[in-house]
């Protein structure tokens, strides 16, 4: 046996022993050498981690968690090591190839939570590793092919255009490059002789940056030259350049060449007679860029947030496992007792991972944090560059950082000692990732701390109903901040009914006369304002005058939304844009007409009515340029700004004292979404933003304008009643089946075939319900579904269709979604059909 997976391990053909030192291993009471065999996960979309052998001469630079290459089927892939053991040399055992990178990517006590990734969303643990590293370090390598003479000469003899001329061509003509075709394409040529199979392995596309810096070699000498001004100092600037040097000591070759105009012909000069020396070295990449700097530190600490925090560092202290949610209003104070749990950890020793929902605020955060424990912090999200992310991951394995502050990635930080996981505004449907590994970084932070022994802490002040169900189930602790710091009053919250308001023929009104009015009040006082509205775009929608029908993108089930800065329409999903003077596509006429509105209408329409105003836009439109989100929430932070238009962006936890009113444009806009979730995410958004007003001395007002004014998750938000909309929420969920009460998988079906997606998604489904029917007791507990056409029924090109899977055993539901994977694999790969698995779905669309 040349592998072995250690998913199907069993009698000689592996051997578990502890884990022993030094050169030589006592085997059946004698002195032996004792090859060492490696426990790896490699980089394919296979369950499970295969038994190598360290090579025997370079055993000791193989330790758990560094990236190798090793021989896997007929050819070489990346793997990752997950554990060492002792193994005699009986067993049959193919060599690791080479180590790719010289130092442990991750430490060992992550292994088994890569594992529980791996178990619980049904995923290669090679391919969670590899997702999980930073992007660039892997090496992958490809089959490349070249032409032997006898190759050269066939060539020659082949029929132009012939499938053999073409592939014989194409290699000679792209000596080295991967080949477009299957390999087993090419094995009849080389059985001929005709060309050479051969693998390749590119080059790791990140590491570390390195600069090239200028020191001084003989300072004696530089000194002396300064001192006497010879007339050998002929170039401009060179006595300058040479004080320079004198002054700053070392400095960047790039400085010097930008900063002097013949910089580069001095540096030659220099070195050349002794006196400057240049050498190159590792530089780290600071991904902070702008930091707004928040209030000043409180001195003091209210009752409620004492009581938090004590509860929290007692625990830290105990050195085991807990859980807890904390449960703020927003604006009671929740981002202080974070602060101060998290110094509380590291001067214990331990390290801290801190995740928000939100890239821009991560940076907010991180500014709050260094002010508080110095330069020992990293920031760590996907809107970092590689080389950026790939330096702070670098710290952290060196343990150069105590306290880690990111979006969801940042849960799986490096950190060896971990004492404390923050999860903040844990509410936020932004910690489920919805692409590769679907993984929900809210309750994956659970099992991480309890499998190195830490605390996390889930905060909010609008909890997810299964946070607060696991509260009431006793599964978390509870720590209640029902009041505001200072006992400042929740806002003034008014609801405005737009069934009332007469829209004119000619204009849909977006603002009702009392919004109006309270922004040209609030002006006036010289306070700030904020404009929620969940919808980017100028119009949201072309209608056909003469048949009615939506202009809709050919690659998506979805309409087309019109940006007036471009002057096009864009689809929001996968990137098509095009003109306005467009034809009906079902009609064939020409005359469009625009309806609904965006933030970048509303941002317009509030500059007509207020032109005085100082006004920016915060969406994904306005902050595609890296560092423009903090620019603008730094410009309104400085009061540089009076009204700030935007989507859910503004939502987060951001502290304006200044700002006394909030307009929210459409309050009913996620109630149309055909999710279970879509009350609760309703009464969160509006709870949220209605909690951004009158954070300071001054109180705050809140006007909601909503075509549904009876609903209860409007009505719960305007009321500051979270009790009344939990309870509501959790009767309809328990009627229904849904989470908390039941585990939900979604299966989605994708493919570029409108009528094979379909049929096969109809084949599964068949398949699924045959399983349940050999199970004739198991099967009772699982609930299948479905399939129907998904919400969107198309999306860049795929059409896609879903069935929806309901256990109250996760584990059966796994061991489940493992049988049906098996079954339809080999159906699937014909059809041309993807089967993604997501476990705990959010997307329900």
């Amino acid at each position: 046996m040349n592998q072995i997976n250690d998913n199907n391990l069993s009698g000689r053909s592996h051997i578990s022993l502890p884990l022993l030192t030094g050169d030589d291993r006592r085997i059946n009471g004698k002195d032996e050498p004792c090859r060492i065999c490696l426990r790896i996960a490699v980089d394919v979309p296979v369950k499970g981690a295969f038994s190598y052998l360290a090579p025997e001469k370079e055993a000791s630079i193989f330790q758990v968690g560094c990236m190798v290459k090793v021989p896997f089927k007929n050819q070489k892939v990346t793997g990752y090591v997950l554990e060492k053991i002792p193994l005699d040399n009986k067993l049959d055992l193919k060599e690791i190839s080479s180590l790719v990178y010289p130092e442990p990517l991750f430490h060992e006590q992550m292994v088994p939570f890569f594992e529980w990734i791996a178990r619980y969303y049904v995923y290669p643990v090679g391919q969670v590793i590899k997702w999980v590293l930073p992007g660039g370090m892997n090496m992958n390598s490809c089959k490349t092919a070249s032409l032997t003479d006898l190759g050269m000469s066939i060539l020659k003899t082949l029929t132009p255009g012939s499938e053999e001329q073409e592939i014989l061509k194409w290699v000679k003509d792209n000596p080295g490059k991967r080949t477009p075709w299957p390999i087993r394409r090419l094995v009849s040529f080389k059985k001929k002789g005709w060309l050479i199979i051969s693998e390749r392995t590119g080059k790791r596309r990140m590491g570390p940056l390195e600069r090239k810096f200028v020191k001084i070699n003989d300072p004696d000498l530089l000194d002396a030259i300064l001192a006497q001004k010879p007339d050998t100092l002929k170039a401009n600037d060179e006595l300058e350049f040479l004080k320079t040097v004198s002054v700053s000591g070392d400095m960047l070759l790039k400085d010097l060449t930008s900063r002097f105009k013949t910089g580069s012909y001095l540096v030659n000069k220099w070195r050349k007679k002794g006196v400057l020396k240049t050498y190159t070295r590792v530089v780290y990449r600071n991904p902070a860029g702008n930091i707004i700097f928040p209030s000043k530190i409180p001195e003091k600490l209210y009752k409620q947030q004492i009581r938090a925090l004590d509860y929290i560092n007692a625990a830290i202290d105990r050195g085991i496992f807990s859980s807890c949610l904390l449960f703020g209003v927003t604006g009671s104070g929740k981002t202080e007792v974070y602060c101060r749990a998290a110094e509380h950890a590291v001067r214990r020793g331990r390290q801290v991972i801190l995740m928000v929902p939100e890239i821009a605020l991560a940076n907010y955060m991180e500014g709050l944090v260094r002010s508080r424990v110095g330069s020992r912090t990293a920031i760590y999200h996907s809107g970092l560059g590689r080389g950026e992310r790939y330096d702070e991951w670098m710290r952290m394995v060196r343990g150069e950082v105590d306290i880690v502050i990111g979006a969801r990635s940042a849960l799986f930080a490096p950190l060896p000692r971990l004492g404390l996981i923050i999860v903040d505004e844990e509410h936020d449907p932004a910690y489920k990732e919805e692409g590769g590994i679907r993984y929900q970084a809210r309750d994956a932070a659970v099992v991480r701390a309890k499998i190195e022994k830490a605390v996390v802490v889930h905060g909010s002040g609008t909890p997810s109903v299964q946070s607060y169900e696991n509260c009431l189930s006793g599964r978390y602790h509870l720590l209640s901040m029902p009041e505001r710091v200072e006992k400042r009053p929740p806002p003034e919250v008014e609801i405005v009914d737009m069934r009332t308001l007469k829209d004119t023929p000619q204009k849909k009104e977006m603002l009702s006369p009392r919004l109006k009015e309270a922004i040209s009040q609030n002006l006036t006082a010289g306070n700030q304002t904020i404009l929620f509205l969940n919808r980017r775009g100028f119009h949201r929608l072309f209608l056909c005058r003469s048949c009615g029908e939506s202009i809709r993108c050919p690659n998506c089930d979805v309409a087309l939304v019109y940006h007036l800065k471009e002057d096009r329409l864009s689809c929001h999903y996968c990137g098509f844009h095009s003109g306005t003077q467009l034809k009906c596509s079902s009609c064939g006429r020409k005359g469009l007409k625009a309806y609904g509105f965006g933030t970048e209408k509303l941002e317009q329409e509030i500059k007509g009515l207020f032109p005085e105003a100082r006004i920016s836009r915060l969406d994904t439109d306005t902050t595609q340029k890296k560092g423009r989100t903090i620019q603008i929430l730094k410009q309104f932070s400085d009061h540089e700004t009076d009204i700030l238009v935007g989507t859910q962006m503004l939502t987060k936890g951001y502290d304006f004292p200044m700002v006394t009113l909030v307009g929210v444009i459409a309050a009913d806009l996620s109630l149309s979404f055909p999710d279970f979730r879509a009350g609760e995410r309703t009464f969160q958004i509006l709870s949220q933003v209605v909690g951004r007003a009158g954070r300071g001395s001054r109180s705050g007002r809140v006007i909601i304008q909503t075509f549904n004014p009876d609903n209860y998750a409007i009505c719960a938000a305007a009321a500051h009643d979270y009790q009344s909309f939990f309870n509501n929420e959790k009767e309809l969920r328990k009627q229904l089946g849904y989470p908390p009460f039941l585990h939900l998988t979604g299966l989605r079906l994708q493919g570029n075939s409108e009528k094979k997606t379909a049929e096969s998604a109809q084949r599964v489904g068949r398949d699924m319900r045959e399983i349940l029917s050999k199970w004739p007791e198991r099967g009772k507990e699982l609930q299948v579904l479905g399939p129907v056409e998904a919400s969107i029924s198309k999306i860049k090109g795929k059409y896609r269709w879903q069935i929806l899977v309901k256990s109250k055993s996760i584990s059966l539901m796994r061991h489940y979604l493992l049988e049906v994977e098996r079954i339809s694999k080999k159906t699937l790969q014909s059809s041309g059909v993807q089967l993604i698995s997501d476990i705990d779905p959010y997307q329900m669309m």
